[in-house]
C-alpha cells in the first residue's frame, strides 16, 4: 500500500491553502488622534476605534489584518504601490490606476457601502455670526487648516479654499486657529459633533463648531487591485459590512474609548 500518495496529496493541499489565506495589511495614520487612532508609529494594544473596526470588519470577512502604520499622506500611494492592501479614506483617489472602491451601478463610489462621514468647520468664536451666514463666502477670503495628508483637502482645494496643511495634527491647528495664523480649521468625523467635548474642555468658549457640516460623505475602504483579484469574494462582503454593521459598530467602539482613560497625550482627533 503506498502511504506516499495520500501524504503528499495532503500537504498540497494545506500548502495551497495556506496560499490563499486571506490576510489584509492595512495602512493606517501614524498621527495620534484619539479615540479614532492612538499613539504614533507602533500599534499599542488599544489602538483605537477605527482600527478595532477595521479589523472586525476582516475578521467577519475570514481574514486576518496585518497592521501598518505610516504617514497619512503616504498611504494610497502604498495602496496604489502594493506595499499594503487597503486603507480607509474619505476621498475617491484621483491617477491612482491600482487603487479600487466600492462603485455604484453608475460607476461613482457607493455610499450605500462605506461609513458615514462629516468634514465639520471650527472657527473662532466672533467669526460664528459671519460664517454661519455665508460659509462658502467667508472661507474663501481666508486660510483653513488640515492636518498634514488628510484626503479631503483636495476637496477643500477644488472648492477654491485657500488651505494651510502644514500641521500634524488638530491640536497644533486650535492653535494657529487661535493665533490668527489660519481662519478656520477643517475636520472630518464619523459624528459632526464628535469634537464639541474636547472644544469645550481645551478652549473653553473661544473655539466653536458650526452646526452645518462643509460637506458630508462616505469613507471607504481603498484596495490594492491586485489583493482585489486574488481576494475579490473577501473584499466584496467587507465593503458591505462596512456600509451596514459598521455603520453600528463605530459609535459603540467610540463610547468604549471615551470611557478609558486619556492615551498617547493629545485629545485631539483625525
Amino acid at each position: 500500500m503506498n502511504f506516499r500518495r495520500p501524504f503528499l496529496t495532503s500537504l498540497l493541499v494545506l500548502l495551497s491553502a495556506g496560499a490563499d489565506a486571506c490576510v489584509l495589511r492595512i495602512g493606517y495614520t501614524s498621527q495620534n488622534a484619539p479615540p479614532y487612532f492612538i499613539g504614533t508609529d507602533t500599534i499599542p494594544a488599544a489602538p483605537g476605534a477605527t482600527v478595532d473596526l477595521l479589523n472586525e470588519m476582516a475578521a467577519a470577512a475570514g481574514c486576518k489584518t496585518e497592521l501598518v502604520r505610516l504617514p497619512t499622506a503616504r498611504l494610497l500611494l502604498a495602496v496604489n504601490a502594493g506595499q499594503i492592501d487597503a486603507t480607509a479614506l474619505a476621498s475617491p483617489p484621483a491617477g491612482l490606476p491600482s487603487v479600487v472602491y466600492p462603485r455604484a451601478a453608475d460607476g461613482k463610489p457607493d455610499p450605500a457601502r462605506g461609513l458615514q462621514h462629516y468634514t465639520v468647520i471650527i472657527v473662532r468664536a466672533a467669526d460664528r455670526a459671519a460664517a454661519e451666514r455665508d460659509l462658502p463666502g467667508f472661507l474663501r477670503k481666508r486660510r483653513v487648516g488640515v492636518s498634514h495628508g488628510v484626503s479631503f483637502a483636495g476637496e477643500l482645494r477644488a472648492a477654491g479654499l485657500a488651505v494651510d496643511d502644514g500641521a500634524a495634527d488638530a491640536r497644533r491647528n486650535f492653535d494657529k486657529l487661535k493665533r490668527h495664523r489660519v481662519d478656520a480649521v477643517a475636520m472630518s468625523l464619523n459624528v459632526a459633533g464628535d469634537m464639541d467635548e474636547v472644544l469645550a474642555r481645551e478652549h473653553g468658549k473661544d473655539l466653536v463648531r458650526l452646526e452645518q457640516p462643509w460637506s458630508a460623505h462616505s469613507l471607504w475602504l481603498m484596495v490594492n487591485k491586485d489583493y482585489y483579484g486574488s481576494h475579490g469574494a473577501a473584499v466584496e462582503e467587507m465593503w458591505s459590512w462596512m456600509g451596514g454593521k459598521g455603520r453600528k459598530r463605530l459609535p459603540v467602539l467610540l463610547k468604549k474609548y471615551e470611557a478609558l482613560p486619556p492615551q498617547g497625550g493629545s485629545a485631539a482627533r483625525r
